[in-house]
């Protein structure tokens, strides 16, 4: 598949999308007619620069805020899952998937002394 600078544009939009709307679920239809170009060949123009599909785009980016709210702060799974877009259930299993622990179990194991409660 040969992409244009303009492909390439629509990509990086779709990027910067889901970067700062992972908590909404976005379609790729939706995400398709945001910058204007055709589903199909997003998702698979996305998935060859990325290396990834938008989906496993998507779920890493909540992962890595999930992660980031685990450690700085002492909010409950529920509410980390939320503010990610998922509910815990979800949350739990990418989490498990992509870590191989569940959360609670990762912030004990990488919250240290990096973050003394006081701080939170």
């Amino acid at each position: 598949m040969k992409l244009s600078n303009d492909d390439l544009h629509k990509i990086a939009q779709v990027k910067t999308i889901l970067e700062n709307e992972y908590r909404i679920n976005n379609t790729h239809a939706q995400l398709a007619r945001r910058v204007s170009t055709n589903e199909s060949k997003l998702r698979k123009a996305f998935k060859l620069v990325n290396k990834k599909t938008i989906n496993e785009y998507l779920v890493s980016i909540r992962i890595e805020k999930a992660k980031e709210m685990l450690l700085t702060t002492d909010e409950p799974v529920k509410a980390v899952a939320v503010k990610v877009g998922y509910d815990v259930s979800n949350l739990v299993k990418q989490f498990k998937k992509t870590t191989g622990m569940p959360p609670l179990e990762w912030r004990k194991k990488h919250s240290g002394n990096k973050f003394p409660s006081m701080l939170l």
